[in-house]
């Protein structure tokens, strides 16, 4: 997509990312995990489509019986990923070169992810993107999560920010778009998800991202 240098740019003081699918290509990795999980178990794998719907909610939601702590369908998932950020994942096109500008252009940034911590270190750790980020909120880090509010309202407050207008969110998913419209936030999808695109567009994200540079065009600080 080509700028207009006439369009009215979004005025926001935040910046706030989802992780899987949004920054880090993970995708992959999280469905062949789900498939190798959900074959052990019970001997059969749900469509592609199913997989998917669940990513970016809390992992352990994919899950029956997840509201025990450790389920051990969450278990054999987790063991199987275990080790794979390294091979099985990576950065997408122009990320890093996009959080370098929002940081010269004086936004603040957070990542805001429904991941348990350790997942979050885990690719903190192969990509070192952790010092571009003010914040870097964990499943563990709200009482509740994705779709719901509760995740960019704990980021508010860890920022001290109490319009939440003023905050972007940008995700890949149906529940990054609802939890944004649920807290008050703007929302924007990158056009990279692997989600279903035209879902994603009847929600109506003030945002569209086609390529990683197109975010520091269509931002002004306040």
């Amino acid at each position: 997509m080509t700028k207009n240098p006439n369009q009215k740019k979004i005025e926001v003081e935040a910046v706030l990312f989802d992780m899987d699918g949004t920054l880090i290509d993970t995708i992959g990795l999280i469905v062949a995990g789900h498939e190798y999980t959900w074959k052990e178990h019970t001997g059969a794998v749900p469509p592609r489509e199913d997989i998917l719907s669940k990513i970016g909610k809390p992992l352990q939601q994919a899950y029956p019986g997840w509201e025990e702590e450790t389920p051990d369908m969450l278990v054999t998932y987790r063991n199987w990923c275990a080790g794979k950020t390294d091979t099985h994942t990576g950065l997408y096109v122009g990320v890093v070169p996009m959080l370098e500008e929002l940081q010269k252009m004086n936004f603040r940034l957070g990542l805001v992810t429904s991941r348990f911590r350790v997942g979050i270190d885990d690719c903190m750790r192969v990509y070192g993107l952790d010092d571009y980020f003010e914040i870097l909120l964990a499943q563990e880090d709200s009482h509740g999560h994705k779709p719901g509010p509760e995740p960019l309202l704990a980021a508010a407050e860890r920022m001290s920010i109490t319009d939440m207008s003023r905050i972007l969110y940008v995700g890949d998913s149906v529940h990054d778009v609802k939890s944004a419209q649920a807290a008050g936030c703007l929302s924007a999808v990158v056009d990279w998800t692997s989600m279903d695109k035209d879902e994603l567009r009847a929600l109506q994200p003030d945002l569209w991202i086609y390529k990683a540079s197109d975010l520091p065009l269509s931002l002004s600080r306040i």
